[in-house]
């Protein structure tokens, strides 16, 4: 099943009031997690919200529940936009409870979390990539039409996020079976 990078910008925190401002995807290589093609970028300054949920949602969601890992930054968060903002717009929404329970995907989240000793404020790529923005910048950069800077931001997390999802599966223990017991390797 392949991975596939997915993020996302809005203009806020509360997908009921807060717009999407783009869907970005990219595939990986399951092994290696390099890039294995371009980086899509939905745009919602080219385009309107409905346009972007309109052309994601049958790539997102077509092919079977199982066509694709999602692989990301808070997935949940990604996937209660969706649906929430797919619902807005009278668009066929999917099930909130299908997405997290029967759609694979890979949270880094959770690591960031333990790389930041626990806590969740400042768990974020912006602390632990090489990132010239944060995200909470985006929205602003939005209102003031800063479109091209908010795609080079786009682009730059893309990168930093596959470095460190690259360095994770390179580092990360692998798991072997040994007389019926799960047991861990450094590699």
């Amino acid at each position: 099943m392949p991975e596939y990078y997915l993020d996302m910008e809005t203009t806020g925190l509360d997908p009921r009031k807060d717009q999407i401002i783009s869907v970005q995807y990219q595939r990986l290589g399951m092994v290696s997690g390099r890039e294995e093609g371009a980086l899509n970028i939905l745009k919602g300054w080219e385009t309107s919200e409905k346009d972007i949920l309109e052309r994601f949602l049958p790539m997102f969601m077509g092919g079977g529940p199982f066509s694709f890992v999602a692989i990301g930054l808070n997935i949940p968060f990604i996937y209660s936009f969706l649906v929430e903002r797919t619902r807005i717009h009278g668009l066929d929404a999917p099930d909130p409870l299908h997405l997290l329970g029967s759609k694979p995907y890979l949270d880094i989240k959770p690591v960031l979390v333990l790389m930041n000793k626990g806590s969740f404020k400042g768990a974020s790529l912006d602390r632990f990539g090489q990132l010239s923005f944060s995200g909470d910048m985006i929205p602003k950069m939005y209102y003031d039409r800063d479109y091209e800077r908010i795609e080079e931001c786009i682009r730059e997390e893309a990168a930093e996020f596959q470095k460190l999802y690259r360095h994770l599966k390179e580092r990360a223990p692998s798991l072997v079976m040994a007389k019926g017991m799960v047991q861990t390797q450094l590699i």
